[in-house]
């Protein structure tokens, strides 16, 4: 049986559902012994921390995923402005 190598949720709005979807599946996967990485490429709606902009959408799917790769790899890209 072939497996999945990577899933790509996207949606056509801000506030539609994509990372909550994204978080469940991660940890649903964890939780069946998966290996679990997620990224969000890019991200708006960051909040300035430490001198840089992070997304608190990006530190959710860490979370959910149970990794602890720096902020830089899960989210290289991020802008204040909430945009879709």
């Amino acid at each position: 049986m072939n497996r999945a190598r990577g899933l790509f949720i996207t949606g056509t709005d801000t506030g539609v559902g994509k990372t909550l979807v994204a978080a469940g599946l991660a940890a649903w996967c964890r939780a069946k012994g998966l290996d679990v990485g997620v990224m969000k490429p890019i991200a708006t709606g960051g909040t300035r921390q430490r001198g840089q902009w992070i997304s608190p959408d990006a530190m959710l799917l860490a979370r959910a995923a149970g990794v602890d790769d720096p902020v830089s790899l899960i989210n290289p890209v991020c802008f204040r402005e909430p945009l879709a």
